[in-house]
């Protein structure tokens, strides 16, 4: 008889417990649940569908292969670098360079 009381207890408390159980409020959970994507890892989907379907990526610019440079003033300030001596300005550059 004592027993029987003990193990009716028992499951009458776990039934109480399991039924407050959903009474509580998980903040976090309810904080992560209320997102604007379908899961936690979407995130950029229209950026993504609007980078594959644009024709070209590239600008009309990086077509160009011609380089505006002279190849013996280049060769000079190479030169001037590996051998670590620099030209001084002249008055006119530097004095328009003064604030």
């Amino acid at each position: 008889m004592e027993r029987n009381r003990i193990c009716t207890l028992l499951s009458s408390a776990a039934l109480v417990v399991s039924l407050l159980s959903g009474c509580t409020s998980d903040q976090l959970y309810e904080y992560r649940a209320h997102t604007d994507t379908v899961t936690e890892g979407a995130g950029n989907a229209v950026a993504v569908n609007r980078a594959v379907h644009t024709l070209d990526p590239w600008p009309t610019y990086s077509q160009k292969a011609e380089v505006d440079m002279d190849g013996k003033r280049a060769l000079a300030a190479v030169r001037r670098y590996e051998n670590n001596n620099s030209t001084k300005p002249s008055e006119a550059v530097a004095g328009a360079t003064r604030n």
